[in-house]
């Protein structure tokens, strides 16, 4: 279901916050802005896969119950980036997270991307193509629409799969201990462009007089990175930085 209007939040909201557990997800736009933004929501209850478009709206408060709710339970796949994109953009707080990324981290798992895990475990293939497109742009294709409503109809089976194993191993309270931690991180840095020039701080091939030219060349491009609303390395790479 495509979530565009107040009527359709509305009725998405009543049917999450009767879940006991609801699937979360997001997409943002960091390789084609200079400040990202979350630029879609996904949500999986047992009824129905849900694509919010938060760029239409201009209040999407009515959620913030449903994050905070101890009640319901919110299953991620890498929590971490998602909750520092929506606490920067919405300013939700968090309760109750299940994170499958970090359960098969604590299960040992060598390779915990979800294509992998899904992949393993249902025999599931999914196109990872659109994983860095610009997901500001509208309309979105079928395809990606397909690919954002996977990123979380899978998550109740593999969350299931995956806490059964960390009981096996008498591991699921060190998963717990670190889900609650994830939502009491609140002083979270976002991946923020702009002041770029630290980066090249700490180089030994670099002295302060040329680290002081980079500086300036470097508030040059965030400059015409803001104005152009793109990131930095998309109006020069840090490669011509050092050759200047």
């Amino acid at each position: 279901i495509w979530v565009s209007k107040t009527e359709q939040l509305e009725m998405m909201v009543e049917d999450l916050s009767s879940q006991t557990s609801v699937a979360v997800d997001t997409e943002s736009n960091s390789l084609h802005a200079f400040r990202e933004q979350v630029c879609l929501m996904q949500f999986s209850s047992a009824k129905a896969d849900y694509l919010v478009d938060p760029l239409v709206f201009h209040d999407l408060s009515s959620l913030a119950p449903i994050f905070s709710n101890p009640n319901i339970e919110k299953i991620f796949h890498a929590a971490e980036y998602d909750l520092i994109c929506l606490r920067r953009d919405f300013n939700f707080t968090f309760v109750n997270l299940f994170d499958t990324m970090h359960a098969a981290r604590v299960l040992g798992y060598p390779a915990v991307g979800l294509d992998k895990l899904l992949g393993d475990k249902f025999g599931i293939k999914t196109d990872k193509r659109h994983q860095k497109a610009d997901w500001a742009e509208r309309p979105l294709s079928k395809d990606q629409i397909h690919y954002a409503r996977l990123d979380t109809h899978y998550l109740f089976d593999l969350r299931d799969v995956l806490e059964s194993e960390l009981r096996e191993k008498e591991r699921l309270q060190f998963a717990k201990e670190d889900f609650e931690r994830a939502c009491r991180f609140e002083d979270a840095k976002p991946r923020l462009n702009g002041a770029s020039w630290e980066r090249f701080a700490g180089r030994k091939d670099i002295s302060l007089r040329e680290l002081t030219v980079i500086a300036h060349l470097c508030k040059f491009r965030d400059r015409e990175a803001e104005r152009l609303d793109r990131p930095p390395y998309k109006v020069m790479m840090d490669d011509v930085l050092i050759t200047l």
